[in-house]
């Protein structure tokens, strides 16, 4: 274990002064001066849809520029800008008869916690298209897995996996070896057992961890835990497309396992509440699912 110097922890005990404190209330209290903020008007930013608006940037803002995502061009923007809200093409895909998903729906897949691999031994082979697989990556906020999910886990590896699970370096799972023709089963048994895959890849926070060992005596610890189990659901994508695809619309059988701390602390719908605040330090759309990622 590397030790750290006493000039290094006030270094970045200094560091940490100049972060945001949030409050449970969900207003953000910065600790320098506001009067850095660039302000924007509406008429700054072409293309707004009905109802956007924009507030000030954050503190400091090194930019002139009106900040704004309808701007981006990037290829993989551009296939999540008409993905129909993370949709299409993947939900056609997953109704055809192939053993894989086209190029476009990798990039969506990604979103709800899979990627798209091959089977080295069997690209060998003269019928490389068989060797075709998804593996899949759980959405685990600090590392913490109930006895329920490892359990469904197991089974599934063994059942329709290639017989292993893997522990990654983001205190995460993934399940590979999985066919297409039966990711819909395993994705919707893991979000029925009471956790889920969705936003585990892909252009997004992925999992948030936490220290290791567990200190529920120790106020910082617990702070920091629901913090982070926090940021894990108010970065989420805000769309109802993973019910849709692999829940068939429905809900999930189990709620979040992660989600008991955060309505003991936030109420019903706190998160999303406190998202759509407005406490003039951030940048509110006023569209129902952006930011999307």
């Amino acid at each position: 274990v590397a030790r750290l110097s006493r000039r290094a922890v006030l270094m970045l005990l200094s560091l940490s002064t100049t972060a945001y404190q949030l409050g449970f209330s969900g207003r953000a209290q910065p600790a320098h001066a506001a009067a850095s903020q660039v302000r924007m008007d509406v008429a700054d930013v072409p293309g707004l849809v009905a109802g956007q608006k924009y507030g000030p940037t954050a503190p400091a803002h090194p930019a002139v520029k009106p900040w704004t995502n309808l701007e981006t061009q990037e290829g993989v923007q551009l296939i999540k800008a008409k993905s129909d809200l993370l949709r299409q093409p993947l939900l056609a895909d997953m109704a055809d008869d192939e053993i894989f998903v086209s190029k476009d729906s990798i990039h969506i897949l990604k979103h709800h916690g899979s990627y798209m691999q091959q089977n080295r031994e069997l690209k060998k082979k003269a019928d490389r298209d068989q060797s075709y697989q998804f593996m899949l990556r759980l959405k685990v906020p600090c590392g913490e897995v109930p006895a329920a999910v490892f359990r469904e886990l197991d089974d599934l590896s063994n059942t329709h996996g290639q017989g292993d699970l893997r522990a990654t370096t983001r205190q995460a799972f993934q399940l590979h070896g999985v066919i297409k023709g039966n990711l819909k089963e395993v994705i919707s048994r893991i979000a029925n057992v009471g956790s889920n895959t969705y936003g585990g890849c892909g252009d997004i926070n992925r999992n948030i961890m936490l220290p290791a060992v567990h200190f529920p005596n120790n106020a910082a610890y617990v702070n920091a835990k629901l913090y982070s189990q926090a940021i894990a659901d108010l970065f989420k994508p805000m769309t109802t497309s993973f019910n849709e695809i692999w829940l068939d619309g429905e809900k999930a059988k189990t709620e979040e396992y992660w989600q008991a701390p955060l309505i003991k602390e936030f109420g019903e719908g706190g998160i999303d509440k406190l998202m759509r605040h407005d406490n003039g330090r951030g940048i509110i759309t006023g569209h129902e699912v952006e930011p999307l990622y």
